[in-house]
């Protein structure tokens, strides 16, 4: 067996220790900045942006507590952990994983759905207290579905690392031991839970792109809006300029589509992929570790917070003066609404 097979790992130890300590301090620094220093424009956004950064602080303790390398083979799937998770044993791991990927979808979905809520309140106006929880209730379904399918199917660790040591002999998995996965990748739990997961990394980025492109043709032909409500609701949809949109629309498409991509073209050719096989868990969950930063840059009171603290330069408190009396009855509900 060959060590090289492993030759990634030490690279990755390190990435995730980073990602760890650096990904829950940025998401906590966030959190409080949107409990202390979202202004009252933000109040029904603030329930999505709150949920997402919780969402994202869970993901980011599963993937440090499994880091996880996903080893595909012709009729199994190892899943060979290398985190804290395996102080607990196998079915720990195996659990842990799981819980991976559903917090992963969620967390996707729960960006996609903070767009559709800008997207519904630019066209309709205020949305209630009551829809807004159903729609972040909703991202959760196909989470949970993920996560529970898994558990209502017999679990053959060993005849996973049996068909693993069979199928890679080159590989020295001996680090990973004992590790877990799918003993077959054609049970419906598996299929189900593959088809939702393939569905979300390429529906997420797509609807994403789409409905940040309809919220900017929508505030720039609104020309009901005054000059300064347009521009200040570009703010909160994190497009003041093009940055912004780059940031939003292309992170899912660079860190979602590569998983299912990768899985499918190796399972179709029946190629090793080492780098991917590290790659596919790193991915999945690196948003959590770059979204706070846009949030940071795109939403003017967390950034001239940010300043104020390391005194780049002088914060000033963001002021938006608006009369109902020059706004019509529509405009002012946008912007009571967010």
């Amino acid at each position: 067996m060959s060590s090289d097979s492993n030759r990634f790992v030490p690279y990755v130890d390190i990435y995730f220790k980073i990602y760890f300590f650096g990904g829950l301090i940025f998401q906590f620094v966030l959190l409080t900045l949107i409990l202390t220093k979202s202004p009252a424009i933000l109040s029904n956004l603030k329930f999505f942006l709150i949920n997402t950064c919780v969402l994202q602080i869970i993901l980011i303790s599963m993937g440090f507590f499994t880091q996880h390398r996903s080893l595909p083979n012709s009729k199994s799937f190892a899943v060979l952990p290398h985190g804290p998770c395996r102080t607990f044993g196998p079915n720990t791991c195996f659990t842990a994983y799981h819980l991976f990927l559903g917090v992963a979808l969620c967390v996707g979905l729960g960006i996609s759905n903070t767009i559709i809520f800008r997207f519904r309140v630019l066209r309709k106006g205020r949305e209630s207290r009551k829809r807004i929880i159903t729609m972040i209730s909703l991202t959760y379904i196909p989470s949970l579905a993920i996560i529970i399918l898994p558990f209502t199917a017999p679990w053959n660790f060993a005849e996973v690392r049996a068909v693993t040591y069979f199928e890679h002999p080159t590989y020295d998995l001996s680090i990973y031991e004992p590790f877990v996965g799918f003993f077959t990748i054609t049970s419906f739990q598996f299929l189900s839970a593959t088809f939702l997961l393939v569905i979300g990394a390429y529906a997420i980025p797509a609807v994403s792109g789409f409905l940040t492109t309809r919220v900017i043709h929508l505030i720039n032909d609104n020309r009901g809006m005054s000059l300064k409500t347009k521009e200040h609701s570009k703010t909160l949809a994190y497009v003041g300029d093009l940055a912004g949109l780059a940031c939003q629309t292309f992170l899912p498409v660079i860190c979602y589509i590569p998983f299912p991509s990768c899985y499918i073209y190796s399972q179709i050719s029946n190629v090793e992929m080492l780098l991917t096989e590290h790659l596919l868990g790193i991915l999945i969950c690196l948003p959590s570790f770059l979204d706070p930063f846009i949030s940071f840059y795109f939403i003017v009171p967390y950034r001239q917070a940010i300043l104020g603290i390391f005194k780049c330069r002088k914060s000033k408190p963001l002021k938006t003066v608006i009369s109902v009396r020059h706004l019509s009855k529509q405009n002012a509900s946008i912007i009571d609404s967010n």
